[in-house]
């Protein structure tokens, strides 16, 4: 039996905002992750701030925990592992630690970070796993207990506002224009080539650990990929 079989998880810290919303960090990460869907797919929000994407057996998770005082850094969290734990599935447990060192090495060539903390899911991959890592964070970061009893009042808030809602209703988008060119050149109405070349590399490390399904899915990209060619 595995030691680990919830998966990874990795918070990456920001000393100032990134250069995109993230809703729109989402969108990027759903675009990119519906070229190796075959059947399985859905988004589902929690909040705003919470993001799960479930993609066959695999589930990826977003946080965004802004900086809860002056001096606190912004994190992204990013965590990574089966659905459903409960359930067995094809794809080995050391395999969620290959594919976050490469999702985290992608998101570093768009949105660089500052540090970055990567350990083992000690719960399944769901919102309660973003909740209890962000209190972690906020308690580790130099936070008062103010800002820990904000935070605790603002989770509240949110399930309350979320309660009723259908669960894949994503947040309406901040329709601010880009700060400058860059963000400009980063807010993408579909996936860009670096993104594609991920996919790929998703794939290919999928056909490593687990070939039935990473071979549909690399077969699946390729021909997705090779479509524009034939017209």
């Amino acid at each position: 039996m595995s030691r680990h079989p919830h998966g990874q998880i990795a918070a990456l810290e920001y000393h100032d905002l990134p250069g995109m919303d993230f809703p729109d960090i989402v969108e990027e990460f759903d675009i990119a992750l519906q070229h190796l869907s075959t059947q399985v797919r859905s988004l589902t929000w929690d909040g705003e701030d919470i993001a799960l994407i479930d993609r066959e057996t695999l589930r990826i998770a977003l946080g965004w925990l802004p900086s809860l005082s002056e001096n606190a850094p912004h994190y992204l969290v990013i965590a990574v592992g089966p659905k459903d734990a409960r359930r067995p599935t094809p794809i080995k447990a050391e395999t969620y630690d290959l594919l976050l060192r490469r999702i985290v090495e992608r998101v570093r060539d768009y949105l660089p970070f500052d540090a970055v903390l990567r350990g083992a899911a000690n719960q399944p991959i769901a919102s309660g796993l973003m909740d209890d890592t962000f209190e972690l964070l906020a308690s580790t970061s130099g936070d008062m207990p103010m800002d820990r009893a904000r935070r605790a009042t603002r989770t509240k808030a949110k399930k309350a506002a979320t309660k009723g809602k259908s669960a894949k209703t994503a947040p309406p988008r901040q329709g601010r224009p880009p700060d400058d060119v860059d963000d400009a050149q980063l807010i993408l109405p579909e996936a860009s080539v670096p993104i594609r070349l991920t996919i790929v590399t998703f794939g290919v490390t999928l056909f490593l650990h687990a070939p039935p399904i990473g071979a549909a899915l690399l077969t699946y990209t390729f021909l997705r990929e090779a479509a524009p060619l034939a017209t």
